[in-house]
């Protein structure tokens, strides 16, 4: 060998970027697939760990090298590592609409088209999956992540205070907008007697994919996006509908938690389930329901811990519907579907594919009775009834699989910002109008005409502003 060649330093820097782009190989030569995930509930993420491991064993040839992202920076490393090109091999979260337009997801039709092993039927997985959960894993009919479980929004009543107020539950968890206002009217009051309001009947949040305000403009009848992701829907009577229902809750009736247009991501949650209990209402995900088990447990624990001490007051829960607005049916909306990304290796279509097969047998083969520890709906129909008897699901249950999910489209994160962002001014009563003038500076007096206007104002500058969003993206992809 050129002595030169054997001791310069470029001659390293070339050897280790060769060996940066060969793929790395699992142990003892076995097929590697790199598993990320975010953080799960203790009993799952047991469960996903005992998983992994038989897996291993039941294919000897394979070696999977599992990561648990952290919440707060799992989403930033996760986009790093794909635009890098050295993403994970599966990776659990919603679909996640950009690696779809970037082409860096394995399409997944095949695998779903297979036939349940097992099933006596004969029937595939695609044919066993609750068809509004599958839609939201797609894009243009293609599918790009396995569905494991969907989420849902409900509201979650403390009832205690209905029972201090003398307030009845909606009758099998539903009621109608007029029912809701009436009842949220009695359960905002002034607890102490010192001529202030103490507990509201209701609180949301609101913001960048915070979707807790959405079920009442969906109820009215809005909608989003055209089937075909090229056309916003948004500017319409029913949307302008839904957000005067969502102003008048605070600034007409005065039953909802002030100021929705900025509260923060876990104020409505102390409110209602703090000490002092403030909220009769919240509108929460499912997850909510889990958190209620878990804190009212730590209350055991902390009266078995400290005998001589008053312990916190449990918290009784039951999970209603939404209010269905008057003539329309009733709905629920949705945070999305909890599902594994399969990223491409176009190099290395084996490991891809032993990738994909893993994925699918973890969410859609042994990973759905675990779902009832998380509190959310199984993706396959098989399961529909896995909280038969749970009187928390009583209400909500049947409606979860069709409940409206954020559009599966690209552009999506977008033209959320722009739509949440709106929604805040709304709530906030700081629109500005087509000159950056704030049209009503009101924010504690009654609606005005002054409201209207912004309310119309608004909802036009959705429209324009996500249209334009839609129009940029198709227009990169050389579709006018």
């Amino acid at each position: 060998m050129n002595k030169w060649l054997k001791f310069s330093p470029y001659f390293l820097i070339i050897m280790l970027f060769f060996l940066s782009c060969m793929a790395p190989k699992g142990e003892h030569g076995k097929t590697l697939i790199i598993f990320w995930d975010f953080p799960r509930l203790p009993a799952v993420r047991q469960w996903l760990e005992n998983s992994i491991t038989r897996y291993e064993k039941e294919h000897p040839d394979v070696d999977i090298q599992y990561t648990c992202l952290s919440w707060s920076k799992g989403g930033e490393r996760m986009a790093i590592a794909a635009f890098a090109y050295r993403p994970p091999d599966v990776a659990g979260a919603v679909l996640d609409p950009k690696y779809v337009q970037a082409g860096l997801l394995a399409p997944l039709n095949k695998y779903l088209d297979e036939k349940i092993p097992g099933d006596p039927a004969g029937r595939t997985f695609r044919q066993d999956i609750h068809p509004s959960i599958l839609r939201a894993v797609q894009w243009q009919g293609t599918t790009y992540a396995f569905p494991w479980y969907k989420e849902g929004m409900v509201m979650v009543c403390n009832t205690d205070i209905f029972k201090e107020r003398g307030v009845a539950l909606p009758e099998n968890g539903r009621w109608t907008w007029d029912e809701f206002i009436a009842k949220m009217k009695k359960l905002t009051f002034d607890r102490n007697g010192d001529g202030k309001t103490d507990v509201y009947g209701v609180g949301f949040n609101t913001g960048y994919e915070k979707w807790e305000a959405y079920p009442f403009i969906l109820g009215e009848g809005m909608k989003i996006m055209s089937d075909d992701g090229h056309r916003m829907l948004i500017d319409s009577l029913e949307t302008r509908l839904g957000l005067k229902r969502l102003l008048e809750l605070e600034y007409k009736y005065k039953v909802s938690l002030p100021g929705a247009g900025g509260i923060q991501d876990d104020a409505t949650w102390t409110a209602f389930g703090g000490k002092q209990r403030r909220l009769a209402v919240t509108c929460q995900g499912l997850w909510s329901l889990l958190a209620v088990k878990v804190q009212n447990e730590r209350r055991l624990q902390f009266i078995n811990e400290h005998p001589n001490e008053e312990p916190p007051p449990p918290l009784n829960v039951a999970a209603v519907q939404f209010p269905q607005m008057p003539g329309k049916p009733q709905i629920m909306a949705s945070y999305g579907v909890g599902s594994y990304m399969v990223f491409n290796r176009p190099a290395e279509p084996e490991r891809t594919d032993a990738a994909a097969r893993f994925a699918r047998w973890f969410t859609l083969e042994v990973g759905q009775e675990i779902n009832r520890e998380a509190g959310v709906l199984p993706s396959r129909i098989t399961y529909k009834d896995i909280f038969k008897g749970d009187p928390l699901y009583q209400y909500i249950v049947n409606t979860i699989p069709d409940s409206i999910s954020p559009p599966a489209h690209p552009a999506w994160h977008n033209v959320d910002a722009v739509i949440s962002e709106t929604l805040q001014l709304v709530l906030l009563r700081q629109v500005p109008d087509e000159n950056g003038k704030i049209i009503n500076t009101t924010r504690t007096g009654p609606l005005n005409e002054l409201d209207e206007r912004a309310i119309d104002v608004a909802v036009r500058q959705m429209q324009q502003k996500a249209q334009l969003i839609l129009d940029d993206y198709w227009e990169s992809r050389g579709v006018k």
